[in-house]
């Protein structure tokens, strides 16, 4: 039997757990290594004394592979699953309640995805939402390129008195009320590191002084939030806007929403949007009891002529768009044509919101705010690029309106919470926020990179760095048709009438996003059902 060596000293094979995992030997002066199976060794200490003892001598353990068809036959049976109601919630209880009792220790590596989904005869999607149940209420942990493994007991909710177990609980019941379907109808994020960011901002927020929690928020007690906004913003699209120019809103639709109510004070109550628009903003201009017309479009985006005709006709006082990541369509306008549109809002005076929410890469050209600062806004949030969940957004003013925005703001609400600005300044604040960010980004591009492959050979609207992709549908099918029988296979896309304006015609087309916390092979797997569906479109008669 051979020893391991390494420059320094020497450790006896005697000094491994048989069955534990493997020695590596790593000289320091050599990029070689010597790896030795624990199973042939004799041993008499424990794994946790093997790496103390390793760590001193440069030897790193590797654990062995599982045995998933003995470990599955034993831990993971069908038993898990007893009990009521979806059959994802069952199966994270029933993990649950094997990491509480130790059936699962601390460090136990679950199995892959599909392989737990073929052992308990239910779908790879399933097992991903009860895996994911387990990383948000703190009982796995999910390392890219390893797998997922229990968390210490110290760390998980059961042995936490103030928060995760009754977290878990209201997340379960939010899910039991959404349906088991492939979900594809609006993007979802995968967790890359920005759950940790977010509950360290969180513990930093709990030590915010008193005098912060038991006040108003107010404007000056937010500047530091506002510079940290700034300093996000890359400095080749700021376009010279200073943090007084800059809104902190809860969230992107409350941007907008903020945006149109001091627009439409001072204008005429009319908004122009591309023929196929964002329904929020839609949805917004009816409320404040405006009108919507459409700006017909070309490939590269607002069509200026078509413009120029509708803001005379229409005596509009603005224009909602979506030069950098077109929703739902994903065209980008290049720098010649928002020059263009640039020309026919200084002449013609009306005002350009652009609302870049969706953009997961750097800009494609320079902001409308940068291009005509005294009539432009610039809005956007950190749903896609961080979480949702955080409900953060800002608004960059034209020039000189940063105070009547903040009156709209005082009247709806006084401002953002100080618990909410603080907790997005220290997710602004955070050093591992760069690189979480660029693995969205990369993690999109891998699930649009399998959209593309699979439905490349229909007409296709996508971006890498977007979250989503419109589909045309081909000859013979209806939109409404083709959402119902894919919703019939368990999979939900948004139809393209979403997006149109009530009295415009309804494209024949589908925005398919892309949910993150899928699965890759399920999400190829769910396009590959899609596309069956294409090929064989179905007539429904009725009399």
């Amino acid at each position: 039997m051979r020893h391991l060596v390494t420059e320094t000293a020497t450790i006896s094979a005697t000094s491994a757990k048989a069955g534990s995992g493997r020695f590596v030997s790593r000289k320091a002066s050599r990029s070689c290594r010597y790896v030795f199976p624990c199973s042939i060794l004799n041993s008499k200490y424990c794994i946790d004394t093997m790496r103390l003892l390793c760590h001193g001598v440069l030897i790193q353990i590797e654990s062995a592979p599982h045995n998933w068809n003995i470990v599955m036959g034993t831990i993971f049976s069908e038993e898990l699953m007893e009990g009521r109601g979806p059959k994802y919630q069952r199966l994270a209880d029933g993990l649950m309640a094997a990491i509480r009792s130790g059936t699962l220790p601390e460090g136990e590596k679950l199995p892959p995805v599909r392989e737990l989904a073929w052992e308990l005869k239910i779908t790879p999607g399933t097992v991903a939402r009860a895996y994911s149940i387990l990383g948000n209420g703190g009982w796995v942990s999910a390392e890219v390129g390893r797998g997922t493994f229990v968390r210490p007991q110290n760390a998980c909710p059961n042995s936490r008195p103030s928060s995760r177990t009754g977290n878990v609980k209201h997340q379960a019941h939010a899910l039991h009320s959404e349906p088991e379907t492939d979900f594809l109808f609006a993007p979802r994020l995968p967790d890359v590191g920005q759950v940790d960011i977010i509950r360290d901002a969180l513990r930093a927020t709990a030590e915010l002084p008193e005098s912060l929690l038991l006040r108003y928020p107010f404007y000056g007690s937010q500047s530091y939030l506002r510079e940290a906004l700034l300093a996000h913003i890359p400095e080749q699209e700021r376009g010279g806007i200073t943090a007084d120019d800059i809104v902190v809103t809860n969230g992107g639709q409350n941007a907008i929403m903020l945006s149109m109510q001091t627009l439409l004070a001072e204008g005429t109550r009319v908004v122009m949007v591309e023929e196929h628009s964002y329904p929020g903003l839609r949805r917004a201009v009816e409320l404040l009891g405006a009108k919507v017309v459409a700006v017909p479009m070309d490939e590269q985006g607002v069509d200026p002529q078509a413009l120029a005709h509708v803001a005379r006709s229409s005596g509009a006082s603005l224009l909602f768009t979506m030069p950098e990541a077109h929703n739902p369509t994903c065209r980008v306008t290049d720098t010649a044509r928002r020059h263009e549109v640039v020309d026919v809002a200084r002449t013609l005076g009306f005002h350009v919101v652009q609302d870049d929410c969706y953009r997961l890469g750097p800009a494609r050209g320079p902001s409308y705010r940068a291009l005509l600062p005294e009539q432009s806004w610039f809005i956007s949030s950190f749903s896609k690029t961080i979480s949702p969940a955080l409900r953060a957004g800002y608004v960059v003013t034209p020039s000189g309106w940063a105070g009547k925005l903040r009156r709209v703001v005082d009247v709806n609400y006084f401002g953002v919470s100080s618990p909410t600005a603080e907790v997005l300044y220290q997710v602004l604040s955070h050093p591992d926020l760069e690189r979480s960010m660029m693995e969205m980004r990369q993690r999109n591009r891998e699930y649009i990179q399998v959209a593309v492959n699979t439905l490349g050979r229909f007409e296709l609207g996508w971006s890498h760095d977007v979250p989503f992709f419109w589909l045309k549908l081909p000859y013979g099918w209806r939109v409404s048709n083709f959402c119902q029988k894919a919703e019939n296979k368990g999979i939900r896309v948004r139809p393209g009438d979403d997006f149109a304006l009530r009295d415009g015609p309804s494209p024949q087309a589908v925005r398919i996003s892309v949910n993150g916390q899928m699965p890759l092979d399920r999400f190829r797997s769910v396009l590959a059902e899609l596309v069956e569906l294409l090929d064989n479109p179905t007539d429904t008669l009725s009399v």
